[in-house]
């Protein structure tokens, strides 16, 4: 239905340090479709459970996001967008990954991204309140993208 409205859609993908890339790939194929003018899949990048105190090696967190990373470009026919935190970027993606977008969240500074010019979007509040929401959430993640109206045209559309 959002697609009917010009609004650009997407779906993002919630990354398991437990499964195989290959695995992550079939399940989000299987549930988001590949639509005309979609924006490019999402990889989130974080830590769940156990994993921020006992984090994976990165070179197993390779293994398994470059073969995500992979799938679904090779199926959509487009860089997936990764998703990270401050911490899990520094761990994971620093100094590689140049071609996919970079989703950094950090609320509390402006994201510096020692090993590529610039990041494309930022998650800057997971606390702001949009006036006509009316979701069962109380709060709402707000982000900015790193650039202009014209790249984004160029980009994403």
């Amino acid at each position: 239905q959002a697609s009917e409205t010009g609004l650009k859609i997407g779906a993002y993908h919630f990354f398991s340090y437990d499964s195989s890339g290959k695995t992550q790939a079939e399940n989000f194929i299987r549930t988001v479709p590949k639509l005309p003018g979609m924006l490019p899949p999402v990889i989130d990048v974080e830590f769940y459970g156990d994993k921020e105190q006992n984090p994976p090696e990165r070179e197993d967190v390779d293994k398994l996001l470059k073969e995500l990373v992979g799938e679904l470009e090779a199926y959509y026919g487009m860089k997936p967008v990764l998703y990270a935190t401050e911490k899990s970027y520094r761990m994971y993606l620093k100094g590689d990954y140049q071609e996919c977008p970079i989703w950094i969240r950090d609320i509390w500074k402006r994201p510096v991204l020692h090993d590529r010019e610039h990041w494309t979007f930022w998650q800057y509040s997971s606390r702001e309140r949009l006036r006509g929401y009316q979701g069962k959430e109380e709060y709402i993640d707000k982000n900015v993208f790193y650039g202009t109206a014209e790249e984004w045209e160029q980009e994403f559309c």
